[in-house]
């Protein structure tokens, strides 16, 4: 297994969630990439709350916990010389163990607009009887907001979701070298050729074709259909104020000026 470990250059894509990952999937396929998961079996919902949980200390226990799920996909791979590709946003939580396990590896942050995100866990009802809510984030313990939490509204529950997860992804990208993790926003990966270009560059994969990519963006991956919620820019100035105060590292990233 070492040797797997140490030989493999896999590339795993880190996120909220409802950010572009099964797009990319169709990217990576199309550019002659093989073993590409957007979700593998076991899904790791309950996983990815507990290694949450677990916080950054405890990187030999999530790896247990990784391998357990992942090995024989690794090995799998591995012996059929491919290279591993996983956009599960699932393994958001284990990106500090990855880090340590492949250090070979690189990584993708992907990053969608905090509005267009909270709306579409809204319209999924996350928080409210989603059916992987038992998986899903809430605050610890030792959070301030932890005794408050019940009082929430969905733009605050879920405003405080994309907020925390970027944040564990931030405090975790510091302890990389930036040779190992390339940001993306999500609306210009569904935007703009170039965006992929880059990306397959940063995993030292030849480009696809800029008109193969244009074909492939045009066509809406894994497109919501459930739940009626207006856009984010037509709620009222109070709850866009609302979104903005619980995901302060929208500035970080460009959204809120």
């Amino acid at each position: 297994p070492e040797k797997i470990f140490e030989e493999m250059d896999p590339v795993f894509v880190v996120s909220t969630g409802r950010a572009g990952s099964e797009l990319l999937v169709k990217l990576f396929k199309a550019a002659g990439l093989k073993s590409v998961y957007h979700e593998p079996h076991p899904r790791m919902f309950l996983g990815s709350k507990m290694s949450y949980e677990l916080c950054v200390e405890n990187i030999e226990i999530k790896k247990m916990v990784y391998l357990n799920a992942r090995y024989d996909l690794i090995k799998m791979t591995y012996l059929q010389n491919d290279r591993l590709i996983e956009t599960n946003n699932r393994l958001t939580f284990f990106l500090d163990s990855l880090a340590y396990l492949f250090p070979r590896a690189k990584f993708i942050h992907l990053i969608r607009h905090p509005g267009a995100f909270v709306r579409s866990g809204i319209r999924r009802k996350y928080y409210r009887g989603n059916e992987n809510d038992d998986g899903r984030m809430t605050p610890l313990a030792d959070d301030p907001i932890y005794n408050l939490w019940d009082e929430f509204n969905d733009i605050e529950k879920i405003g405080w979701l994309w907020n925390e997860t970027n944040s564990i992804i931030e405090i975790v990208k510091k302890t990389m070298g930036r040779e190992r993790i390339l940001t993306v926003l999500s609306e210009n990966l569904f935007s703009m050729p170039d965006i992929f270009q880059e990306i397959c560059r940063f995993i030292d994969h030849p480009e696809l074709k800029e008109n193969k990519i244009e074909r492939i963006i045009k066509e809406p991956v894994n497109l919501q259909k459930q739940g009626e919620f207006p856009m984010w820019n037509d709620w009222s100035e109070y709850d866009q104020n609302k979104l903005r105060s619980f995901t302060p590292l929208g500035k970080k990233y460009g959204f809120w000026k």
